[in-house]
């Protein structure tokens, strides 16, 4: 049974080892466009930014974060972040406890899912995963009326 066709809207500026894996996946079709917000529009209104952890942690330092969480609230139905690499490593001097109040707020008052991972190869997949799943979701469900 072949894979279902699975359209991933990828944001103009995404290159690399994770677009290039995703190319391989069977029945990905991707479509570059310039996105406002966020770097991958899945089906269903779900939109993942994907950071790596020294920007996630840039973010939270310069206070960026905050503005861009909400403008991707704002657009889409579903926020997930993908956190490539290790936010815990040592890096501009700062504390474990304010990633942790980062993204427990992210998770917990914003409704934003956070996804490790530790390179480019399992961010791919975990889009394609994530792009399966809401695909299967809305065969599933009946269409609002």
């Amino acid at each position: 049974m072949p894979a279902p066709e699975l359209q991933i809207r990828v944001d103009t500026r995404e290159r690399g080892k994770l677009i290039k894996r995703l190319e391989q996946l069977e029945g990905v079709i991707l479509t570059f466009v310039e996105l406002e917000v966020g770097d991958y529009i899945l089906p269903g209104g779900i939109v993942v930014e994907h950071k790596s952890a020294t920007d996630l942690i840039l973010s939270v330092v310069d206070e960026s974060l905050w503005e861009n969480v909400k403008k991707l609230g704002d657009t889409y139905d579903k926020v997930v972040y993908i956190v490539e690499g290790d936010p815990y490593t040592a890096r501009f001097h700062q504390k474990a406890l304010d990633i942790h109040r980062a993204m427990a707020h992210m998770t917990i008052a914003k409704d934003v899912s956070i996804l490790p991972s530790p390179d480019a190869d399992n961010s791919a997949m975990l889009i394609y995963l994530m792009g399966l799943a809401a695909l299967e979701r809305a065969t599933r469900e009946p269409p609002a009326s």
